[in-house]
């Protein structure tokens, strides 16, 4: 089944992820790049070129992140770019491995979803309207979605689910994306999280349960054996339910770096 292309949020946000699918079908062999969906990264510290590689996606997309980046490097990254007048932010970089699959087994044998929701993994066979209020949902939460292809599971390993209520709203998501090189040291990696839930519905685990499904599918299906994450220093919400599945901050940072005349100050995601 062909689709159209499917991209969602603001319209710096939109562009930002047509560039970035198209840079993504030029140097997607290049295992110094990742491409989650919403933008090709740098995957990792790759000596002097970083700042430079960096600086050349920021140009071409608009933003762009550099994962896996150790902290004592930030520093002098952060001031090259702002000499080539780029923006920077700085997320903090969490993870997890095996006590992360263990706290999600644990949370699946202790918590049960509300007995009016129920779970859907968004794939080819989904309608384009439900995958769109997928996204206009998670982005009232001030995560932004990946591309339709990715979030389909079409472009690349992984999952991504939906929490439906008995009215056929969507209240929850989380999703993970084995979207790192094979021949990258962080290959075995997910690209994991968007914990959101509806504001009517917070309180009742949905989130949390959803984070640990995801967890369990990634690692038992497609031998994820590392789970990673960037959250905003400021989100206390996200680091308190990451920590209880064993998701935590590293001694790694992902460097937002974004071309002002381009996005314009958008984030790509809280």
């Amino acid at each position: 089944m062909r689709f159209k292309d499917e991209f969602f949020g603001t319209a710096a946000q939109v562009s930002v992820s047509r560039r970035a699918r198209d840079t993504w079908k030029l140097i997607q062999d290049d295992p110094r790049y990742a491409y989650n969906g919403r933008i090709v990264t740098v995957a990792g510290f790759i000596g002097n070129e970083t700042s430079e590689k960096l600086a050349a996606l920021a140009r071409l997309q608009g933003s762009t992140t550099c994962h896996f980046l150790p902290k004592d490097r930030v520093g002098d990254i952060e001031r090259l770019l702002g000499g080539e007048g780029l923006a920077c932010n700085v997320w903090e970089f969490c993870k997890g491995g095996l006590a992360a699959y263990n706290a999600a087994q644990r949370i699946l044998s202790t918590y049960r979803l509300p007995p009016d929701i129920s779970v859907a993994r968004i794939d080819a066979d989904k309608s384009a309207a439900l995958v769109s209020e997928f996204a206009k949902m998670v982005g009232e939460c001030g995560v932004m979605v990946m591309a339709g292809r990715v979030m389909r599971g079409l472009d690349m390993p992984g999952i991504t689910l939906a929490a439906i209520d008995d009215s056929g709203s969507i209240v929850g998501s989380a999703w993970g994306y084995k979207c790192y090189h094979p021949k990258s040291k962080f290959s075995d990696f997910a690209f994991w999280g968007g914990l959101t839930c509806h504001p009517e519905r917070r309180g009742q685990k949905i989130a949390l349960v959803l984070g640990a499904l995801s967890i369990v599918w990634l690692w038992d299906e497609l031998e994820v054996r590392g789970f990673c994450t960037g959250i905003a220093g400021d989100n206390t919400a996200s680091f308190a339910l990451c920590e209880k599945l064993s998701v935590l901050p590293s001694d790694e940072i992902g460097l937002g770096v974004s071309d002002p005349e381009m996005f314009r100050g958008t984030t790509l995601t809280k």
